[in-house]
């Protein structure tokens, strides 16, 4: 039997590091929270109303899901370290605190 996912911090705490890998793809826009929600939305094929979804996807948070998944390899450097990603993933999932607005400031 498996656990359901109902929830963003559902899906943060079973995939923090497909999460992560969502935030060093946007480039650092994405929170934990909205990583997660673009997850649960494409996994359960919802329209994601994320600016960066919406602006560059026409809101269908699938491709952006993929391409994270499939350029894992690539999020390093400027703005799309992966490692700084899962650090603030782990820090929201252990204290709580996320960022208000994007996770590099």
């Amino acid at each position: 039997m498996t656990d359901r996912l109902d929830s963003p911090d559902d899906y943060l705490k079973r995939y923090p590091r497909i999460c992560a890998h969502i935030i060093a793809e946007s480039l650092g826009y994405a929170t934990p929270t909205t990583a997660a929600r673009i997850l649960k939305d494409a996994k359960e094929g919802r329209e994601n109303g994320c600016e960066w979804i919406a602006s560059c996807y026409r809101c269908n948070p699938r491709p952006a899901v993929e391409r994270a998944i499939r350029l894992r390899a690539h999020h390093r450097g400027y703005m799309a370290e992966y490692r700084t990603a899962l650090a603030i993933v782990r820090r929201q999932l252990d204290s709580g605190e996320s960022p208000l607005f994007a996770s590099w400031f």
